[in-house]
């Protein structure tokens, strides 16, 4: 059956010919640019000029994968932050500091002998740049020793003779199973990228995280037993670490973003980080839950944006409870153990065999990270006698 053609003008400004269908929408390229920077600037009220106070100079991250979404927020933006001073000296509603964990995405490392946040600084200079490895958890969250140590079960032992490169290995080795290794990282870059923002006075974080990113995330959180935790994870709202989340792409679907950066920032392309390939056996045992949902939502979410619109949605209007009354926090991923699911949790702590019970303690835990833990491993091979 053939597509459905075009309308012969746009149905924003009636003059263009339209060349993109956007939501049954038909839109001149001018026209979706503005709709995409709309729905962003939307997102980005809280922190317009008109309230932000003449003596205060606030500050936000932005952490940059070199992924579609967060490019493309990038640039939003900085062309933001232009208007505001085009001169470059007077004052703008914001400042953002860029943080890239470098290891942690695969792409085009290096172009023409530049590396690719060379190549961003250079496309956006007015920002903060800094570029850290995974293992500087070590450095900024200081508390990640004693959790790493009391989070292993018997069966793992950290080892602070090893550099802080080999200890992260160990202890991510020592999950045994896709979906817990997953997990376990995106707590701890989690955890890294508040407390950089913390160490560097940012006041909110904005996660480059597209409305089809969200639900993905959500399914797969709902799924891993992290359901509790939705709101604080998916919503624009005061996170449990003491900083501002903020989802400003949240929105917009990530095929209109993929539309968005191939038509305003073709320049960028080389730099930017590929989808992953579809995947062939969804049974693979190496195949996270997280991967699952991505690819559920990748195949499915163009086919039917609404259905993902809606989980975003409805996750929106969910009440999170007040952080002084939602009781204690998890020692792992810091979110508040909600009474609902603290009998599950206490339940599968009684199963694990923790590592510290000699020390009397044992890690407050949510039910989640309690089921990653009891997927630890021994890295030691067992002597046969």
């Amino acid at each position: 059956m053939p597509g459905r053609s075009l309308a012969d003008t746009c149905v924003d400004c009636k003059n263009a010919a339209p060349s993109v269908s956007v939501r049954k929408r038909d839109l001149c390229q001018n026209c979706f640019i503005r709709y995409v920077n709309s729905k962003v600037m939307k997102r980005m009220e809280r922190y317009r000029q008109k309230v932000t106070p003449k003596d205060m100079r606030r500050k936000l991250l932005l952490p940059l994968s070199f992924g579609v979404s967060s490019l493309t927020l990038l640039h939003i933006l900085s062309q933001q932050l232009d208007r505001q001073n085009p001169g470059g000296r007077g004052q703008t509603a914001y400042d953002v500091h860029v943080l890239n964990i470098e290891g942690t995405t695969t792409g085009n490392a290096e172009l023409s002998g530049r590396s690719a946040l060379e190549f961003i600084r250079e496309a956006y200079p007015r920002h903060t740049y800094s570029g850290i490895p995974l293992h500087s958890m070590f450095s900024y969250d200081k508390d990640i020793k004693d959790v790493m140590s009391t989070f292993g079960n018997s069966e793992f032992i950290d080892n602070p003779s090893k550099t802080d490169q080999e200890r992260l290995d160990a202890f991510k080795h020592s999950l045994s199973t896709a979906t817990s290794r997953a997990d376990i990282n995106a707590v701890l870059l989690t955890r890294l990228i508040v407390a950089f923002a913390k160490d560097n006075g940012c006041e909110g974080i904005l996660w480059g995280d597209s409305d089809s990113r969200l639900a993905a995330k959500a399914i797969a959180n709902v799924a891993k037993g992290r359901g509790s935790s939705l709101p604080w994870e998916i919503c624009d709202i005061a996170s449990p670490w003491g900083v501002q989340f903020n989802f400003p792409l949240r929105d917009l679907f990530k095929h209109e973003l993929d539309l968005y950066i191939s038509i305003v920032l073709p320049n960028l392309l080389p730099v930017v980080v590929e989808n992953p390939k579809a995947v062939e056996n969804l049974s693979n045992k190496n195949m996270s839950i997280e991967d699952l949902m991505s690819h559920y939502v990748a195949t499915q979410g163009e086919k039917y944006p609404g259905v993902m619109a809606n989980i975003v949605r409805t996750i929106d209007k969910l009440q999170a409870p007040s952080l002084e009354d939602a009781g204690s926090k998890c020692t792992m991923c810091g979110m508040p153990v909600v009474a609902n699911t603290l009998e599950s949790s206490s339940a599968l702590d009684e199963t694990i065999s923790w590592g510290n019970e000699h020390a009397g303690k044992k890690p407050f835990t949510c039910y989640a990270c309690a089921r990653s833990c009891s997927d630890i491993k021994s890295l030691t091979p067992v002597s046969k006698s």
